[in-house]
């Protein structure tokens, strides 16, 4: 099963839907895909649908997900990453609408550089990323929660 995580932020994401919808179609994604859509609503016969979940019930599909595709923000991650699950994170971009900056696509930049997910950018193509996931050796997750903070207030200060 696949679990996509668009986050729980008032703005529309449709860019990973409209990829995963195409592989879908196409046949070259037979599994199970689970989305937590939030504010997107996208039309699909393929996928399903959960806007918003209880914590319990977001943890028991984490569990069962053989690969988790999330935008990029942290929560997300870091809940994945202690979970030992694979992960390819994307990050939602300003100038599509999808949030007010572009802080998701340092985070990306972050997590993959220590190899705990893999990195889906714009114009990367999904099919090979999933493809990659099944023979990646994504690193176990150290916390590194000074870092991460200082790393935060650093970029905070730099607003």
């Amino acid at each position: 099963m696949i679990l996509v995580l668009l986050g729980t932020f008032p703005l529309r994401f449709d860019r990973p839907l409209i990829a995963l919808e195409q592989l879908l179609q196409a046949g070259k994604i037979t599994d199970q895909v689970i989305v937590q859509n939030g504010h997107t609503v996208f039309d699909s016969s393929y996928m399903t649908f959960e806007p918003f979940l209880p914590l319990d019930q977001l943890l028991g599909l984490y569990e069962k997900a053989d690969l988790i595709i999330t935008q990029a923000g942290t929560g997300s991650i870091i809940k994945g990453l202690k979970m030992n699950k694979k992960i390819i994170a994307i990050a939602r971009l300003a100038k599509y609408k999808e949030c007010v900056d572009d802080h998701q696509l340092e985070l990306v930049k972050e997590f993959a550089s220590a190899r705990y997910i893999l990195p889906w950018y714009e114009g990367d193509n999904l099919e090979e990323i999933i493809s990659l996931a099944n023979r990646f050796d994504f690193q176990p997750y150290k916390s590194s929660n000074k870092e991460i903070v200082n790393y935060l207030i650093n970029y905070i200060d730099t607003i």
